[in-house]
């Protein structure tokens, strides 16, 4: 048998004899309460004769006494709710309200605008689907836009589609999705609008008095951990190197990671990490040791500072060693001629031997030995154009063209300087400009024509060898080394690398001839009997300081040693 329908939301305060019941926290509206509905307090009932509005009712003289905010109970048995009369003006009453402005026709999932059939001017249509609403104006169902609850999705992500609605975060503040898209990034205001942004860093409060502490809680499961072996074959460099190894790890992408032999942990290799199911990707940039493993023990390591290196390496790993050298007061000396007590080579240098060497295997020595430019030339001027030459008076320059020199200059012949037409650097007009000369000295060149084509310069004082592939080496085999004179005037017209040939200053003898009066004046000597040719015999002992020794050449007493030039640290 279905029991009574009741209603007892909230509380009702009553006074003794009293005609009104104030409720609340009730609802006592024409469903919940009608006028014949039994009023209930404890064991006392009375008829409700009105319904005032959600909070009052009319009972006759209540005679339960005074009561207040106490709880109580209507019993739903008043006439009216079965009475078809009641009943019909209740349906006149919805469809009074359903012919209202403001009321909303529903469109359905599958329809993209209202029906226009349905509706009357001032209503509202509504698809709960999209959000999208209509206003009925004129008979006409006019789109007023979207208007649903904002989506909570989290972070942005370029992999998610987005529909109008949709909020995310992004760098502290949020969005709110305006247009339907996938992967353009916030703040871009076609598809997002600002919703919130991040504010100022507030100041720190006070600190809060310390709580009591917690119960302990219960132990947590055992999570991933780091570690993990790999059998894959792979040979120890740089790059990247793929291992297979456990699943579940504990590695995150960008994680430094080190795989090291198990065998023998002097070999490994490390760099940044990813990681996905079971393959680990290393882009390996440093290693130590050497060969192809497959016993690898996995580790995380921490990132190496600013120019770290490793012993194992020498210092190959410096960053720049031309740097380092410079900063330890450590030159290279690229060119420096040095002399050896032995016939083996040092590294890093060749036997200064005049040889012709290859400027591929010896780069640097060839940039320091040979010099070269191009060249312009103006019609009736001496002034040679070389941007940059870095040249001296006297250095020897040999010139090329691609068309035709200037009237006044010849073209030269690669190989050794003394080979073809040289000329010589008469003056240092400035930085980027010379006069030339036929000979060291000699006088300025006066360019008859600018000549054709491009023409360029060669300064190789040891010769620049093929013109293409090699270059000369100096040659002081058997030669002693003189410092080039520099404009000091004591031995002029040389130039860098030319030889100068054994000679003797020029010099009479003086004496007296055999069986002259002792006190004759010396002077110089005179034949004394007719004769085309004459000497003063062998050079003899003075008694005092030995045998004088002689030879095909004019030389001071030395030792002979090996003589190289540099052309690496």
């Amino acid at each position: 048998m279905t029991a009574l329908a009741s209603y007892s939301t909230g509380t009702a305060s009553v006074s003794a004899g009293g005609t009104t019941v104030t409720g609340s926290g009730t609802i006592w509206s024409g469903t919940n309460v009608k006028p014949g509905d039994i009023f209930q307090i404890g064991n006392f009932q009375s008829v409700i004769s009105d319904v005032t509005d959600t909070t009052h009712l009319v009972v006759p003289p209540w005679g339960g006494g005074n009561q207040s905010s106490v709880a109580y109970t209507i019993w739903q048995v008043s006439p009216q709710r079965f009475a078809g009369a009641t009943a019909m003006a209740t349906v006149n009453e919805l469809v009074a309200a359903f012919r209202t402005s403001g009321f909303f026709i529903f469109v359905d999932i599958d329809e993209t605008v209202p029906d226009p059939s349905l509706g009357d001017d001032g209503q509202y249509a509504f698809q709960p689907t999209t959000g999208k609403t209509w206003a009925k104006v004129a008979g006409v169902w006019n789109f007023l836009g979207i208007y649903k609850a904002f989506q909570l999705l989290g972070a942005w992500s370029g992999a998610t589609a987005y529909v109008a609605g949709d909020v995310v975060t992004l760098s502290g503040s949020s969005y709110v999705c305006v247009q339907d898209h996938t992967n353009h990034t916030p703040p871009n205001t076609t598809y997002w609008q600002l919703l919130a942004s991040k504010g100022d860093t507030g100041a720190t409060g006070a600190t809060g008095a310390t709580g009591a502490a917690g119960t302990n809680g219960t132990n947590g499961t055992n999570g991933a951990s780091y570690g993990g072996t790999s059998t894959t074959s792979l040979t120890i460099g740089v790059g990247s190197k793929a291992f297979t190894t456990q699943a579940g790890l504990a590695y995150q992408n960008g994680a430094r990671v080190r795989a090291s032999s198990a065998a023998n942990t002097s070999n490994w290799m490390e760099g940044l990490a990813t990681y996905s199911g079971t393959t680990l990707t290393i882009t390996v940039d440093k290693t130590n040791g050497s060969g192809t493993l497959a016993d690898w023990n996995l580790n995380i390591v921490g990132q190496p500072g600013a120019g770290d290196l490793s012993s194992a390496n020498n210092l190959s790993d410096l960053a720049s060693a031309a740097a380092a050298r410079s900063n330890l007061g450590i030159s290279t000396e690229i060119g420096k001629i040095e002399w050896w007590p032995t016939t083996a080579l040092q590294a890093g240098r060749l036997k200064a031997n005049g040889a012709t060497v290859s400027r591929v295997s010896y780069p640097l020595l060839y940039g320091y030995l040979v010099r070269s430019g191009t060249v312009t030339f103006t019609n009736g001027s001496s002034n040679v154009g070389m941007a940059g030459h870095n040249l001296s008076p006297g250095d020897p320059i040999k010139l090329f063209t691609s068309g035709t020199l200037p009237t006044n200059f010849t073209a030269g012949t690669h190989g050794l300087p003394t080979v073809g037409a040289n000329y010589f650097v008469k003056a240092v007009v400035d930085p980027n400009t010379v006069t030339l000369s036929a000979t060291v000295g000699g006088a300025a060149i006066v360019a008859g024509s600018a000549g054709s084509g491009t023409h360029t310069w060669i300064n190789a004082p040891f010769g620049d060898g093929d013109g293409s592939t090699t270059f000369g080496l100096p040659d002081l085999r058997g030669n002693f080394v003189r410092g080039w004179n520099d404009d000091a005037s004591v031995d002029a017209n040389r130039t860098i690398g030319d030889i100068q040939l054994d000679a003797m200053q020029g010099h009479v003898h003086s004496g007296v001839p055999s069986g002259s009066a002792a006190g004759t004046s010396g002077g110089s000597f005179t034949a004394t009997t007719a004769s085309s040719t004459g000497n003063t015999g062998s050079p003899a002992s003075d008694g005092v300081n030995g045998t004088p020794r002689t030879a095909a050449e004019t030389r001071p007493r030395n030792v002979s040693l090996m003589a190289t030039i540099r052309y690496a640290a």
